[in-house]
């Protein structure tokens, strides 16, 4: 899990290949699927508020062309997108396990 701190959502865009210019590199793209829960807390938990891409493989950005950013995802044809450019790097999620037992801690 990851904490956007620097993001934007764009929204309703094509997947394909489709330009859409962005001044800034992003160093997360994500599909999402449940805004509201993404909003609670800024949280990046994939298959749960968000689908991770891949860069490269399902986006791109290209600064040689004015900052064209390229989303390829196979999630859904058109898609709002988070476009994260700032991570919370010390971000530590509570844990679920207990390292020692492997026993649940949810509901402890």
């Amino acid at each position: 899990m990851l904490k956007a701190l620097k993001y934007e959502i764009l929204r309703d865009v094509k997947a394909g290949g489709h330009a859409v210019l962005l001044a800034v590199r992003p160093i997360r793209v994500a599909t999402i699927i449940n805004e509201d829960s993404f909003n609670e807390d800024q949280v990046l938990t994939h298959a749960k508020n968000v689908f991770m891409e891949d860069y490269v493989h399902d986006w791109n950005w290209d600064e040689k062309n004015g900052g064209q950013f390229r989303y390829y995802s196979r999630v859904a044809e058109s898609a709002d997108v988070l476009i994260v450019y700032e991570i919370d790097t010390n971000f530590n999620p509570p844990s679920k396990f207990d390292p020692m037992t492997g026993k649940s801690l949810i509901g402890a």
